[in-house]
């Protein structure tokens, strides 16, 4: 008997980082739907931030504005790590996005799930490629809180 030539790789593991619980529900059945495996939700920064050091991730989707704080800090840490990430929010992309992290995709909520999908496809399949890593603003909110100043 032949051994087989079939070789079943897991699932993409997609960051999913959204501050409305419902929304973020939505967008985990989503990337379920399409194949992905999510990792999270994180409903805040802090969270975002843990997982997106800790977890290993092919793939991250954002909202921009995590509970009155941006997610940009998650955007360094993604960077770091090589981890294409895009945004997903109801801001238009413009002045509000740091100049470093504009070249990441961004779908508008609320999504269509076509464009979602050939999205997600671009970010883990390597088209969409992770912004260069720029400061360590991550690092020094992660230190803070770990020393117990957050």
């Amino acid at each position: 008997m032949k051994p087989s030539l079939f070789v079943v790789e897991p699932p993409r593991r997609l960051l999913v980082v959204e501050d409305n619980f419902l929304m973020a529900q939505v967008i985990c059945d989503f990337a379920r739907d399409c194949g992905f495996e999510p990792v999270g939700p994180a409903c805040d920064l802090d969270a975002g931030l843990n997982l997106a050091w800790d977890e290993r991730i092919d793939g991250a989707v954002l909202d921009i504005n995590l509970g009155g704080r941006p997610c940009f800090p998650i955007c360094s840490v993604l960077a770091r790590r090589g981890v294409p990430f895009l945004f997903l929010s109801g801001y238009t992309p413009g002045a509000m996005i740091p100049n470093e992290y504009r070249s990441a995709a961004h779908v508008e909520k609320p999504f269509i799930a076509e464009q979602f999908r050939d999205e997600l496809e671009l970010l883990v399949h390597g088209a969409r490629r992770a912004p260069a890593a720029v400061d360590d603003s991550a690092r020094s909110i992660l230190s803070r809180r770990t020393a117990g100043l957050c």
